[in-house]
């Protein structure tokens, strides 16, 4: 693993934290979001149904999870053949990981935006 995958990682655990941060700021009535579908966007296909309040309460909780390392005791506890070491090939199934969290973490970011996004129109309805 080089060092450059590994800040390209860190820059994306900052920029989702920064984007969930501003959409806790933004949105000042979370109760607002209730029953209000997220809408689907040509490039956000992949974000799931359930309404705005839902993922932003989703969205601020693993915020917090990242940023405090908050993982229960049972998913530090590794099965036995992971303890014996595995056959596998810890460099390509470690870069395997990175990767696959690089994803989910921009993913969250563009979701993140689109709650923002949808509750600064939402606002600007009401007002």
């Amino acid at each position: 693993m080089q060092v450059s995958q590994i800040s390209c990682l860190a820059t994306a655990m900052t920029r989702y934290c920064t984007a969930a941060r501003n959409m806790e700021h933004m949105v000042m009535f979370p109760s607002l979001l209730r029953e209000i579908p997220m809408e689907q966007q040509e490039d956000s296909a992949n974000f799931d149904s359930r309404d705005l309040y839902d993922n932003y309460i989703k969205l601020k909780t693993i915020r917090v999870s990242l940023e405090n390392g908050v993982v229960p005791l049972d998913d530090w506890k590794m099965d036995g053949e992971a303890e014996a070491g595995g056959t596998g090939d810890n460099e390509a199934l470690c870069y395997y990981h990175f990767t696959s969290l690089f994803r989910i973490l921009s993913t969250l970011t563009k979701e993140t935006n689109a709650v923002t996004g949808r509750y600064k129109e939402l606002i600007g309805m009401v007002i």
